[in-house]
């Protein structure tokens, strides 16, 4: 996943979002995924997932001493965060959300959609 801006808005690997667009990922319940995800911008982007946690286990290619389960996380300006994303919950089948964390951000478009199934 990659945060970007420009005066146009904010983005998720190149998109605004689209309330009738398609999920951008999908995830298959009961599973984990692995997503590293990147800020290519010039500002701060805390991403937050709805319905499930996600396991911080590196920040810009170093893995953390002590991991721990979040919904939100700082990526810093111009690095990267590695976490596993927990899908095992039964009861989250549906469609979700994430997006960066500060509200300017997630309105001007940096909030995308995700396919529980």
């Amino acid at each position: 996943m990659v945060f970007t801006e420009d005066k146009g808005g904010f983005y998720i690997n190149g998109k605004k979002y689209e309330p009738n667009a398609a999920p951008m990922t999908r995830a298959r319940v009961g599973t984990y995924q692995h997503w590293r995800i990147l800020n290519s911008s010039a500002e701060l982007h805390p991403m937050h997932i709805h319905q499930t946690h996600f396991l911080v286990y590196a920040e810009d290619g170093k893995q953390i001493e002590n991991p721990v389960w979040l919904d939100t996380v700082n990526v810093p300006v111009g690095e990267t965060v590695d976490v596993v994303m927990d899908f095992t919950n039964p009861v989250i089948k549906g469609m979700s959300l994430f997006h960066c964390h500060l509200l300017n951000h997630e309105d001007k478009g940096m909030m995308a959609k995700v396919l529980l199934k």
